[in-house]
């Protein structure tokens, strides 16, 4: 028999014939404030699942179906959704805090829609994971892994990507608006239609990264992001003049000429000395 319990109380939540949680029909299962340390629940039908606040450190639920499910505020340090369907989930506020324990792993999982807003993922892997339309916003995601990721439609508004790595990543359509990429790994990156205003992007690796019909606005520190002369650019793209008066006299020609500029334009806007500051 296995017995789920309330963290902080200990009043039983579950009782369940046989001796594992693994590949178990739980949808709808209430499972809020749940002990599930270390708990093995691979393959589990989860679906609509209440596990809000649940304690899930070191807990295996990779390849779990915890579509629609509602996981806000629960503690994610050292847990496995590898392979998960994680679909319209509501991630908001979960934490990785603990210390000395493995990040959370999200790789290859589906969490297209997912809600994990204001969470703090830091160095938690999502690679090859799909999270088209997912809502990231203001989450702490320093150090996180998406690379070969499908962020399609993504918003990462005033997310800390600081020192991710995203290389290959697909960020179609995606808003970047006051985001952190500070020292991100964003080569070969597909930035087609993405918005990034008031973007950080000091330090950013941006080599072969795509850009078409891209928008560019607000990003003072451009010209400290570095590959810009190896980008690939399959049209044009849109720059605005807060982003040149403070980037222009350091951004590579390359870059200049395949956002739309004609090398006259550029050698204009050089010669005005309002552009520099």
């Amino acid at each position: 028999m296995i017995t789920v319990r309330h963290k902080v109380s200990g009043a039983v939540l579950l009782e369940l014939a046989g001796d594992a949680l693994a590949e178990a029909a739980l949808p709808h299962a209430l499972l809020a404030y749940a002990d599930l340390r270390g708990m093995d629940l691979h393959g589990a039908d989860l679906r609509w699942g209440d596990l809000c606040n649940a304690d899930l450190r070191d807990a295996n639920l990779a390849g779990v179906n915890l579509a629609g499910g509602d996981v806000t505020l629960a503690d994610l340090t050292g847990a496995s959704f590898r392979g998960a369907r994680l679909t319209g989930v509501r991630f908001q506020g979960v934490s990785t805090e603990s210390r000395g324990l493995a990040p959370t792993d999200f790789s290859r999982a589906d969490l297209t829609r997912a809600l994990l807003e204001y969470s703090n993922l830091s160095g938690s892997s999502f690679a090859d994971a799909i999270l088209r339309g997912a809502d990231l916003t203001h989450a702490n995601l320093r150090g996180a892994d998406f690379r070969g990721a499908d962020l399609t439609e993504a918003n990462l508004s005033h997310a800390d990507l600081r020192e991710a790595r995203l290389e290959g990543a697909t960020l179609v359509s995606a808003l970047l608006n006051g985001v952190d990429l500070r020292g991100a790994d964003l080569r070969g990156v597909e930035l087609t239609l993405a918005a990034l205003n008031g973007a950080r992007v000091a330090g950013a690796d941006l080599a072969e990264a795509f850009f078409s019909r891209t928008v560019i606005a607000g990003c003072g520190d451009l010209h400290l992001a570095r590959g810009l002369d190896e980008a690939r650019h399959l049209s044009f793209s849109s720059l605005d003049l807060a982003t040149l008066r403070r980037s222009l006299p350091g951004l590579p020609g390359e870059f200049l000429s395949g956002v739309g500029l004609e090398p006259e334009e550029v050698e204009r806007l050089r010669s005005a000395g309002t552009l520099s500051r």
